[in-house]
């Protein structure tokens, strides 16, 4: 097809503009209905692509695809065949980019934000399993990014032939062999615990920047699908939860029984991962140092941990308290060492246990610096942004409270706003006088 050719008519009753993208089979046009005036985006590809059937099933799903209502599918306005046999689907045009291009820009996302576009695809994908739907080929490319990390999903009936970009078709097989299922490989019966193997693919490159079974060769990767065992996720990113490991190779499992059985048990199982607390050793040690140092109890003995300062290090020694040095002084030598520390886990560590402690003046800089070096979209960072307003706020800085307890209620899960709004009102009442900053 020669899209040069093609910007300036009208096709199916709309009017290509300009090209958006193109594949080995397609190409994309900016669009617009001449008669409503109404912007879309125009898909167009062969219909000699695929088996003798491809347009009859082409043509079905789109209208099936037509009828999907959910905020996070792209809508589809019509499909159909034009005159010189090349057949077209017009979509809604979403302003953004695709998955694909956002990891290629920035790279692995954090777990939080992962979840968050992968969560709104996995509704999309489990609402068309209901209607008898089954996409068979989501993939980065195919998943729209809009502001805010509004994430919808496209292409539903479009299938695409081998080509070096990755996109195959062997017999009955449709999809793109890094997110394929070996039921698809084989050419056996596909359903909705396809889509969740090829969402939980995506899943894994989000968090590591690589597809979970890349290989030099397409006939490698289809060979990978079919026996070699699901990558280890934290071999690739170590800081990412223990108990999401298990949830990826459940997910990537090679019998469709053995897989979580919808899109949403998947995204469940891995946010429910993603808010385990993952406590090693030398991050617990220093909790437990500040607790007890908090109580008033072995200041001097506690000082005797040693090395707690900055990430994979090796040990070194610390200065500590002359002997008979006061417990003010014992704390502030702590303080100052764990203080040094980059890792935001252990400095939000610190906070919590001051806070717990009432030591609201020592939880303060562990606070303030757990927020600056903690990853953004972690769970971490939004721990240590409502530790800091709750901080400030018993501190009685009610007006300087409220920035970080208002960017805590934005950024941390819903069921943890019950605990953020109270303390928001009660910063504003502070602010105006009508209460005490002082918790009852």
């Amino acid at each position: 097809m020669n899209s040069d050719r093609r910007t300036g008519t009208e096709l199916g009753g709309y009017r290509l503009g300009e090209s958006l993208g193109r594949g080995g089979t397609s190409v994309v046009y900016r669009a617009e209905h001449v008669r409503l005036g109404r912007p879309a985006a125009l898909k167009l590809l062969s219909a000699g692509v695929g088996e003798a059937d491809f347009r009859e099933r082409f043509l079905r799903e789109s209208q099936l695809a037509a009828a999907l209502d959910h905020p996070s599918i792209v809508p589809v306005y019509d499909a159909g065949e034009a005159d010189d046999g090349l057949l077209y689907i017009a979509m809604a045009c979403i302003d953004g980019s695709d998955l694909k291009a956002l990891l290629a820009s920035e790279g692995k996302l954090p777990i939080r934000r992962a979840l968050r576009i992968v969560g709104q695809i996995a509704s999309a994908l489990d609402a068309a399993h209901a209607r008898g739907l089954v996409h068979r080929d989501v993939k980065p490319a195919n998943i729209l990014v809009a502001e805010g990390d509004r994430a919808y999903l496209s292409d539903f009936g479009v299938a695409k032939e081998l080509a070096s970009n990755g996109t195959t078709r062997t017999g009955s097989f449709v999809g793109t062999i890094d997110y394929c299922a070996p039921e698809q490989i084989e050419g056996r019966a596909v359903d909705g615990r396809t889509d969740v193997y090829a969402l939980a693919c995506v899943l894994y490159e989000c968090l590591t920047d690589a597809a979970p079974f890349g290989r030099p060769s397409e006939v490698a990767v289809l060979n990978a699908h079919l026996h070699a065992p699901p990558p280890k996720l934290r071999r690739s990113v170590p800081e990412l939860p223990p108990a999401l490991e298990s949830v990826i190779e459940k997910a990537l499992s090679k019998s469709p029984l053995d897989r979580y059985q919808t899109c949403g048990e998947l995204v469940a199982a891995a946010r429910a991962a993603a808010a385990e607390r993952r406590v090693d050793r030398s991050r617990l040690a220093v909790s437990l140092t500040l607790l007890v140092l908090a109580t008033g109890v072995g200041a001097a003995a506690a000082l005797g941990v040693r090395a707690l300062v900055a990430d994979n290090k090796a040990p070194r020694a610390v200065t500590t308290p002359r002997p008979g040095a006061s417990q003010t002084e014992a704390r502030a030598t702590l303080d100052q060492l764990l203080l040094q520390s980059e890792d935001g886990r252990t400095l939000n560590d610190a906070a919590f246990a001051l806070i717990k402690a009432h030591a609201y003046e020592r939880a303060l800089p562990f606070a303030r610096k757990a927020v600056q070096t903690a990853p953004k979209g972690s769970l971490t960072r939004g721990y240590a942004t409502f530790n800091l307003g709750y901080t400030l706020l018993e501190l009685g800085r009610c007006k300087e409270s409220l920035a970080p307890l208002q960017l805590a209620l934005q950024i941390e899960a819903k069921p943890l706003h019950k605990y953020i709004r109270p303390e928001i009102t009660r910063a504003r009442s502070c602010v105006r006088g009508g209460a005490s900053a002082q918790a009852p």
